[in-house]
C-alpha cells in the first residue's frame, strides 16, 4: 500500500480483485488478503510471507519461537512463560519470544513457521474473541491473549477436527495468523448455517456456534473422501476458511516422518542390515 492510502488504526483485511465474479461476493464470500497498514506493518509475498512491524522505543512484540527472521540491531529478546498451560492447551508451545525495543525506531520482521499467509486479525472488532484451529497463532501485537476454550460436547470434541480443546485469542490489538492456501472469510447471518470440511475451518467468531453433521450414507462416508462428519458454523459472527490445511498437503505430497536408529548396537531391520 503506497503511503497515505491507509491510516495506522486500519487494518486491511479483505480485497476484492477484479478477476473474482460477482456471484461469489453475492454468496456473501470476500477473498481475504493479507494486505499492510500504513505506518504500523507490512506484509510482503503472495505466500510464505514476511511481516515487517515498526517498532517504537519501548514497544514490545510477542510471537511463537523459531519465527523471527530480521531485526534492528537494538532490539532485545526474551522467552517469557505467561499462561503456558493455557497455550499448550491451545496447541502452541509453552513459551513465547519477547521482542523489547531498547532504541531509537527500530523494527522486526516474521514469517511463519510453515509455507503459510499470514492473516492479521484485529480484536478490537471481536470482544467476545476468536477461536482459531490449533497452532493458528504466530504473533501479536498489542495486548493480545492466546489461550484455549474447552468444548464439552463430545460430538464436536470428536467430529469437528477441533479437539475438546480450542485455540482462544482474545484482547485489544492485533493477532497475525498462520493460514495455507486461499483464505476466504464469510459474515453468518443469525442463524445462517455454513457446512465446512473438517481441515479448512481457520477461524471463528466466538459468538458463532460450532456443530457437526454426517456427510451422508455409509458408501459416501467411506469413498467420498471426507469420513463421516462434516463441520457446521452457525451465525451470526464471522468464520475464515482455507483451501489448504497444512496435513492435507503434506499427504498430498506423499510426506512421512521416518526414525532411524541413532543409539548404536545391532540393526533392527533387515535395510540396515544389507547397508
Amino acid at each position: 500500500i503506497r503511503s497515505g492510502e491507509a491510516t495506522m488504526t486500519e487494518v486491511a483485511e479483505v480485497s476484492e480483485p477484479a478477476n473474482v465474479s460477482d456471484g461469489f461476493f453475492e454468496l456473501g464470500f470476500e477473498l481475504v488478503k493479507s494486505e499492510s497498514t500504513s505506518d504500523k506493518y507490512e506484509i510482503l509475498g503472495d505466500d510464505m510471507q514476511v511481516i515487517t512491524l515498526e517498532m517504537q522505543p519501548d514497544q514490545v512484540m510477542i510471537s511463537e519461537p523459531g519465527t523471527m527472521l530480521t531485526m534492528s540491531k537494538d532490539i532485545k529478546t526474551e522467552v517469557v512463560w505467561d499462561d503456558c498451560c493455557a497455550r499448550m492447551c491451545g496447541g502452541e508451545p509453552p513459551m513465547n519470544v519477547k521482542y523489547t525495543n531498547e532504541g531509537e525506531k527500530g523494527f522486526v520482521g516474521f514469517t511463519p513457521n510453515m509455507p503459510a499467509k499470514i492473516i492479521p486479525m484485529n480484536l478490537d472488532q471481536y470482544p467476545n474473541g476468536m477461536n482459531a484451529q490449533k497452532g493458528a497463532y504466530m504473533s501479536s501485537q498489542g495486548q493480545v491473549k492466546a489461550g484455549f476454550s474447552l468444548d464439552c460436547c463430545s460430538a464436536t470434541c470428536c467430529c469437528s477436527g477441533m479437539g475438546c480443546c480450542r485455540q482462544k485469542l482474545e484482547g485489544d490489538g492485533v493477532a497475525f495468523l498462520n493460514a495455507t492456501g486461499t483464505v476466504i472469510k464469510k459474515e453468518l447471518a443469525s442463524g445462517e448455517m455454513l457446512v465446512v470440511d473438517t481441515e479448512s475451518l481457520v477461524a471463528w467468531d466466538a459468538g458463532v456456534g460450532l456443530g457437526v453433521q454426517a456427510t451422508g450414507g455409509c458408501c459416501v462416508a467411506c469413498l467420498g473422501g471426507e469420513g463421516c462428519c462434516n463441520t457446521t458454523v452457525t451465525g451470526p459472527g464471522d468464520v475464515w476458511i482455507q483451501s489448504m490445511n497444512l496435513s492435507k498437503l503434506k499427504r498430498s505430497m506423499g510426506v512421512e516422518i521416518t526414525m532411524r536408529n541413532q543409539s548404536g548396537g545391532a540393526p533392527i531391520t533387515h535395510e540396515e542390515m544389507d547397508r
